[in-house]
């Protein structure tokens, strides 16, 4: 015998799965869609699967056909989701009964959605226009089965066309909900509060606990603690908790502790392989963003071969622009590789992926374009997927998925007409992506704990509840105002202004609440403070004394105390463990004899770690200790320096006759525009305009100080990055000098550019500290004969700083300092380095010196450390170290 279907259906959208322990043949629980299903199956009156924004894009078209509307402005701004919105209005309108027609009695701008029926037809259903069909089919003779319709919600309170539907059904009032907890306890109080009851004064016992956390974490662990204490109510337990990436923590926690999962579903646009779309559509537009295409270069799942990606990764962070010189030798190294054929197939694909069509930022971009973007990613996403082994389950189905939101997206786009901008763009892209793909880290498995995310989701009894989270997000309000919910109704179309949907939802919510049979804990986590009181939690607290309200149990309080049993029956259990300390400051390192040598080769930036700190040197040169390998964009201070750098070098690099100040600014001015996008390009997004035209002013001003200040001395440009050559320390000397300038008598002066640091700059000449210089001086003075002048340009400020009796001369006077020559901090430093060098030589403790106190320091190292810093600073050695960790000097939180 065929059992009657029972139908529990409530006005709050949404179907509720029974647990598996309830049986639940030919029983459906849920919203007005689950019973729009059920009677369209009975009828057998299937509808045509569509996409949402299928149904908005034909909506839009017939928006489209309104001419000096009240929406005609709002569409002009953003089509797309004007439409969606005035979409969900119509849909509104429908259900209350409207018919579509235009009626001077009307709000304007329902009005305007009549004029677009009249004009525009469209093609797909509403939910007003399937209701209709079904009370066709029952007016023509068609019969539903024998059922049992439950309804939790008055009919009155329902739609207008929904109620003659209703009124076809074998109706039900629900059972009259009453407390499942035993009388006399708090918690039997507390639904009889929620159920409309008098209000009386609740105390805490074992049936209504309420604690406060200070952490997420340690809400997780409580929950899962208690759980834990006792196996045997685990299936008998819900969860409720509306925030999803905490419910994710449980269930992760859960199989920590090996107990049953919920199997937590989340969606997320995040997977990578549902990233290809929006980032090769972002490639679209010039410039393009660096970032954008680092992301686009470094995803897991990709387009492009690994090694390519890497090696374009690499250029990126070193010029980060496409097109710039090290992209260049990167494309052509990748493309190198291998026979013809395999290279010539290589270039296509990277070509088809990156080099594409490009839109000018403000621009309207082609829908062409896009719908060409998007088959390219349809067609590698299915041919991806087809390739891979069914037992990559969780890969194949992102790919499909891709495929499916590039299909949807192309036709999308052409629909809009030809062309789009980048807000519109945005929006059908959120819209073809919509809310992802559902990932489950963990699977249902039996005789875990039920997790909700709203109260109205318990249909059942349960054995206790641990309401996770007090707060809750508002309640969405109206979509019309009381002046047109007005009209409207004295129109005929009864619209409800939200109180029904609120109404039905408390409703379900107390229903829930009323199901727990023993016990709830309630647990208030640090964000509930930023939130609204749940309703029926804020009918509860009124009722708690007030000092249990103002100082509330807090559970790092009762793990500090001992007190595991204060919130029995829900019991947890801790352990203490002795904290690991971050690594200690350690200012001496021994290292076993043998392990490290000296260098056959030295340089400016080697020798001043070396002095400095032996610990970072070791490290960096013994060790080969590394930062990373994650490739990152440059930081804007570096970035703007290395792009400065790479200006003055294309302009000058090659050397020769000093060009006026007019010619030098005109040409630096002329380079910077052409090499921004191509080797800085984050400073040559839209977003990015002021900060452009400052660097430029910058750099402008800065090349005519320099022009200025060489014509002043007599001096010509040699070369910039100019190679050094000779010996120090018995040792082959490396580096690149920035500028190396000469007179007409062969005298040389050497500029070191440097981006920021006016006074720091300034500092090291006038303390004799300025290493850097001396050792550039030194390399370039043939083997200790005459050293060259030497100064520092700082281009932000336009500054020259140069030690005094040099011979650069600058017009600001106050640029020359009275400091010592630069062959006297040279020789200084040598005998400096000299002297500290035991550690080196005679296997004794490497010293990190920062760490050290001054007077523990060799003589002379004072010319690259302070002994007086200022607070909350450390050495200069130490502002670009990678081993912070390691020595102590930054410790491990």
């Amino acid at each position: 015998m065929i059992q009657d279907t029972t139908l529990r259906i409530r006005l709050i959208p949404g179907s509720i799965k029974p647990p598996p322990e309830f049986s639940a043949i030919n029983e459906l629980t849920g919203g007005p869609e689950t019973l729009l299903r059920w009677l369209e199956t009975q009828l057998g009156l299937p509808i045509r699967p569509f996409h949402e924004a299928d149904r908005i894009t034909e909506y839009a078209n017939a928006l489209d056909q309104v001419s000096d509307g009240v929406i005609s402005a709002s569409l002009a701004v953003d089509r797309w989701a004007t439409a969606t919105e005035l979409l969900h209005r119509r849909d509104e309108l429908l259900l209350a009964g409207w018919d579509e027609k235009d009626s001077t009695d009307l709000p304007p701008l329902v009005r305007d959605l009549a004029a677009a029926a009249e004009q525009g037809k469209t093609s797909f259903l509403p939910v007003a226009k399937r209701l209709n069909g079904i009370l066709s089919a029952l007016s023509d003779g068609q019969t539903l089965p024998s059922h049992r319709c439950i309804l939790y919600d008055p009919v009155e309170n329902w739609p207008s066309s929904w109620r003659q539907v209703l009124e076809q059904l074998q109706l039900e009032s629900p059972e009259k909900m009453q407390p499942a907890a035993a009388a006399g306890s708090s918690l039997h109080s507390a639904q009889m509060i929620i159920g409309g009851g008098d209000a009386v004064e609740l105390e805490q016992n074992e049936s209504l606990r309420y604690v406060h956390t200070r952490s997420d974490t340690a809400a997780v662990e409580l929950v899962v603690s208690t759980l834990a204490a006792d196996p045997s109510s685990v299936s008998k337990t819900v969860i409720y908790c509306e925030d999803e990436f905490l419910a994710a923590r449980i269930d992760a926690a859960l199989n920590r502790v090996g107990l049953p999962t919920c199997g937590v579903a989340s969606r997320s646009c995040a997977h990578p392989v549902l990233q290809i779309l929006p980032l090769s559509l972002s490639l679209c537009w010039d410039p393009v963003d660096p970032q954008l295409l680092l992301d686009f270069l470094t995803l897991p799942v990709s387009p492009l071969p690994r090694r390519a990606n890497s090696k374009l990764a690499a250029a990126l962070a070193e010029q980060p622009g496409l097109g710039s010189e090290s992209w260049e030798l990167a494309l052509h190294d990748v493309c190198e590789a291998g026979d013809e054929d395999t290279k010539e197939m290589l270039r296509e694909r990277i070509d088809a992926w990156l080099s594409c069509e490009r839109t000018p930022r403000g621009k309207e971009i082609s829908t062409k374009l896009i719908r060409n973007r998007c088959n390219l990613v349809a067609q590698w996403s299915s041919a991806r997927a087809s390739v891979l082994d069914e037992t990559d389950s969780d890969l194949t189905q992102a790919l499909r998925t891709a495929a499916g939101q590039a299909a949807l997206l192309g036709d999308l786009a052409q629909s809009q007409g030809s062309s789009l901008s980048e807000p519109q763009l945005a929006r059908i892209i959120e819209e073809a992506i919509g809310s992802g793909i559902q990932t489950t880290a963990f699977y249902e498995a039996e005789g875990g704990p039920t997790l909700v995310h709203s109260l109205a989701e318990i249909h059942y009894p349960c054995k206790q509840l641990i309401w996770l989270g007090l707060g809750s997000e508002d309640v969405g309000g109206g979509r019309w105002s009381a002046n047109q919910l007005r009209q409207l109704r004295e129109a005929g179309i009864d619209l409800d202004d939200g109180t029904h949907r609120l109404t039905s939802l408390r409703s379900a919510e107390a229903r829930g609440f009323s199901y727990v049979e023993e016990a709830i804990l309630a647990i208030l986590i640090p964000q509930d403070h930023a939130k609204h009181w749940h309703p029926l939690w804020l009918a509860i607290r009124e009722q708690l004394p007030k000092n249990e309200v103002e100082n509330p149990l807090v559970i790092e309080d009762l793990v500090a105390a001992g007190e595991g049993e204060a919130l029995a029956p829900f019991n947890f259990t801790w352990n203490e463990s002795s904290v690991e300390p971050s690594q200690p400051r350690r200012p001496l390192w021994t290292i076993p004899p043998g392990l490290i040598k000296d260098r056959d080769r030295v340089s400016a930036s080697e020798l001043q770690d070396r002095l400095a700190c032996p610990l970072k040197w070791t490290l960096n040169y013994q060790a080969k200790l590394h930062a990373s390998t994650i490739t990152e964009l440059p930081s804007d201070f570096l970035l703007k320096g290395n792009f400065c750098h790479s200006v003055l070098e294309r302009v000058f690099g090659e050397g020769g006759d000093l060009p006026t100040v007019s010619e030098a600014v005109a040409a630096v001015g002329k380079e910077f525009d052409e090499r921004l996008p191509l080797d800085a390009a984050p400073l040559a997004q839209p977003i990015q305009h002021l900060e452009k035209q400052s660097l430029r002013s910058e750099l402008v001003s800065a090349t005519r100080t320099l022009i200025e200040t060489l014509a002043d001395g007599g001096y010509h440009i040699v070369g910039l990055e100019m190679d050094l050559t000779g010996e120090a320390f018995g040792k082959t000397l490396i580096g690149s000098v920035d500028c190396v300038a000469v007179r007409e008598n062969g005298d040389e002066a050497i500029v070191d550019f440097k981006y920021a640091g006016r006074n720091k700059y300034r500092d090291l000449i006038e303390e004799g500290k300025a290493v850097q210089l001396a050792t550039y001086a030194y390399g370039r003075s043939l083997d200790g004969g005459k050293f060259p002048a030497v100064a520092y340009l700082v281009l932000c400020d336009s500054r020259v700083f140069t030690p005094s009796g040099s011979s650069i001369v600058d017009r600001n006077s106050s640029a020359v300092i009275p400091a010592s020559s630069i062959r006297s901090v040279w020789e200084t430093f040598v005998q400096a380095v000299e002297n500290a060098d035991g550690w080196l030589t005679n296997d004794e403790p490497i010293p990190a010196r920062p760490l050290q106190l001054p007077n523990e320091w060799p003589p002379g190292a004072e010319i690259v450390l302070k002994d007086k810093l200022a607070a909350n600073t450390t050495q200069d050695v130490c502002k670009y170290c990678d081993y912070q960790t390691l020595c102590g000097l930054q410790e491990l939180s």
